[in-house]
């Protein structure tokens, strides 16, 4: 029969991996930004672009992946559940990138829309907050064994 210190040592086991691919995903921000500023810039977009914003779409993709595997059925307003939020605006917000620097068939519309990419925004900040927030829930669990409950 499973106790309450299993149940919290599993907890601290799937936390520190969630932590891990935050942090995987906050090391990629730079490369990510890079990437969106490339498709933004105006004229033709260099063909480089698109295969290393492909790889750090991948890589968020894979990420979101491995968050949801970790966070079961966590709450929808949890912090685990904010976090693969993140991780899927990421992915999807270089996805959309490359599609408008290198789309099937040119517009104005579409022409205009990619030279207004500012970034990944507020959502990278709010990425790193919540790696630094999901460090700060471990430490506390660590430290009090399981006694203190998840931030909302």
């Amino acid at each position: 029969m499973a106790t309450a210190k299993d149940s919290t040592s599993a907890r601290l086991v799937a936390l520190r991996s969630l932590l891990e691919v935050a942090t995987r995903a906050v090391a990629l921000q730079p490369a990510a930004e890079q990437i969106i500023g490339a498709c933004a810039q105006p004229g033709d977009t260099p063909v480089q672009v698109a295969r290393q914003g492909s790889r750090i779409a991948s890589d968020y993709c894979r990420l979101h992946g491995w968050a949801m595997d970790l966070i079961g059925n966590a709450d929808r307003a949890s912090l685990e559940f904010r976090v693969t939020q993140l991780l899927h605006y990421h992915s999807e917000m270089v996805d959309t990138c490359l599609k408008l620097a290198f789309p099937k068939f040119r517009s104005p519309r579409l022409e205009q829309r990619r030279l207004a990419l500012r970034g990944l925004g507020e959502p990278a900040r709010t990425l790193r907050d919540a790696q630094a927030a999901l460090a700060l829930w471990i430490s506390d669990l660590e430290r009090t064994d399981g006694a203190v409950p998840p931030p909302r």
